[in-house]
């Protein structure tokens, strides 16, 4: 793997590194601290007792030789040594700190402590030392031993470096776990999209409340996933709707070329040479023309509609426009009993296409002279339910079988027997139309015949509503 091909470090590591990065600095920083602290009250203490111990030796030096022997010496206080020294630098007396002696220090430095006044660490040894010069000449020095204090000092920097590595370590350890839990939502999140990534569009991250950031992440993830598989869905069943669409329409398109060829065939070959006969076969030509024609007029239809073409938007009066459709129906099939029960002194006022508003009132009562027998009744009823406005067809014909009325407004669907009338789109185009408005159309349930509602939202709020009174008998078949 190349450079650049290297993954980079994980969260969770970077978040380790970091926080026992900045712990460690702040810990090492303490512990300095704490170490030079130590050292310079150790330091101020030695310098303090060097000082009283040098003053203790001054006075005992100045008692006269032959008195001296009876003066108690100065109080050793730890490890200290006394010692006098010529101006030469010769030692002439020296005792305390045994065995191991102090060495004698130089006479420049000597000069250079009497006349400062200063502690220094004298050269060679673990000894503070103080120098004062004598009347004589001579110098009296008096020297403690650091050798205990540095010893402390270390078993404390010993101490606290132990206890700065064993937290650093605990530290680790709870980082590690808590970032293991808290970025777990992470790690599911990364393995659902791999999972998604392979086609699994099912799968979902686990949303944990660890942390509410990673609450946050996981549930708009599966949000975006959700959303994602549903336009998946959605584009799968469009696409399946329309290569059985196509199929169907290749279908009902087949059946009238079919006819026309095979009349042209019969023409070819000399059959249609009668007056009479030749003139059938152009009737069923024309018939099977006419019928090729309104199929293909049907199809554009649902075309234009299912892209969204926009249609007329104008204040239509639902009242008039189902009366002239009720009487224009009445007029072309009067074998059927077509009537209506609407309230012409109100208005019914929705927004749209009147002419494709009544297109779907029209195909509805065409449907059930398609689909019934002469001699069926049906009626027409308009009211107005909360902020919709309901038409209700209802007829007392053979029915639609409960398990179909979800499938009657498909296209190409056909309740009845293979080869029955009609193209199986009307009813698809009336839903088409009424989702166009906004609206729904479903097929109600009844114990007789066939209950058709198609509700448009209104223009305005109706003042009061109106229920439907269903009468005793109704009924169709679709188609």
């Amino acid at each position: 793997m190349t450079t650049a091909e290297r993954p980079p470090r994980s969260l969770r590591t970077k978040l380790v590194v970091a926080v026992l990065t900045a712990t460690a600095i702040g810990l090492a920083a303490a512990l300095v601290i704490t170490i030079v602290s130590v050292n310079a009250f150790m330091r101020s203490r030695l310098e303090q007792q060097a000082v009283d111990y040098l003053s203790d030796l001054s006075a005992y030096v100045a008692i006269p030789p032959a008195a001296r022997e009876s003066a108690a010496k100065p109080a050793v206080r730890g490890v200290c040594a006394a010692m006098i020294v010529t101006a030469s630098g010769r030692l002439e007396q020296y005792w305390g700190a045994q065995p191991a002696k102090v060495p004698t220090p130089p006479v420049d430095l000597l000069k250079s402590m009497a006349e400062n006044r200063s502690v220094v660490v004298l050269p060679g040894s673990t000894f503070l030392g103080m120098a004062e010069r004598l009347p004589n000449g001579d110098y009296v020095v008096g020297a403690v031993s650091t050798e205990d204090y540095d010893q402390i000092a270390r078993r404390i920097a010993l101490a606290e470096c132990v206890v700065v590595l064993v937290v650093l370590v605990v530290l680790a350890l709870v980082l590690l776990q808590l970032s293991k839990r808290w970025l777990r939502p992470l790690e599911s999140v990364v393995g659902t999209a791999r999972s998604i990534a392979g086609g699994d569009l099912s799968r979902r991250a686990e949303v944990d409340g660890s942390t509410y950031e990673a609450y946050s992440l996981t549930r708009s993830f599966n949000t975006m996933v959700s959303r994602l598989q549903d336009s998946f869905d959605r584009r799968e069943s469009a696409e399946l709707r329309l290569r059985r669409f196509v199929a169907s329409a290749g279908h009902e398109l087949r059946t009238p070329l079919s006819a026309i060829s095979g009349y042209a065939q019969l023409a070819q070959l000399g059959a249609l040479d009668e007056p009479e006969k030749f003139q059938a076969a152009m009737r069923r030509v024309f018939g099977e023309t006419k019928r090729m024609t309104a199929l293909i007029d049907e199809l554009l239809l649902l075309a234009e509609l299912d892209r969204g073409r926009p249609s007329e938007a104008e204040p239509v009066d639902l009242a008039p426009l189902c009366i002239d459709a009720v009487h224009d129906a009445q007029a072309a099939a009067p074998e059927w009993e077509l009537s209506h029960d609407i309230d012409c002194r109100r208005p019914y006022l929705v927004v749209g296409d009147a002419f494709r508003l009544r297109q779907v009132v029209t195909n509805l009562l065409a449907n059930i002279r398609a689909h019934t027998p002469p001699g069926t009744k049906a009626q027409v009823w308009l009211s107005t339910t909360g902020s919709e406005h309901v038409i209700d067809i209802l007829d007392d014909g053979p029915g639609i079988d409960p398990g179909l009325r979800e499938k009657v407004f498909e296209p190409f669907f056909r309740a009845g027997p293979k080869g029955s009338a009609g193209s199986g789109l009307g009813l698809s185009i009336v839903a088409d139309l009424v989702h166009h408005h906004d609206g729904t159309i479903e097929v109600m349930p009844t114990d007789s015949g066939c209950w058709v509602r198609v509700r448009l939202p209104a223009m305005k709020p109706a003042s009061g509503p109106h229920g439907l009174t269903k009468p005793s008998g109704a009924g169709s078949a679709a188609g």
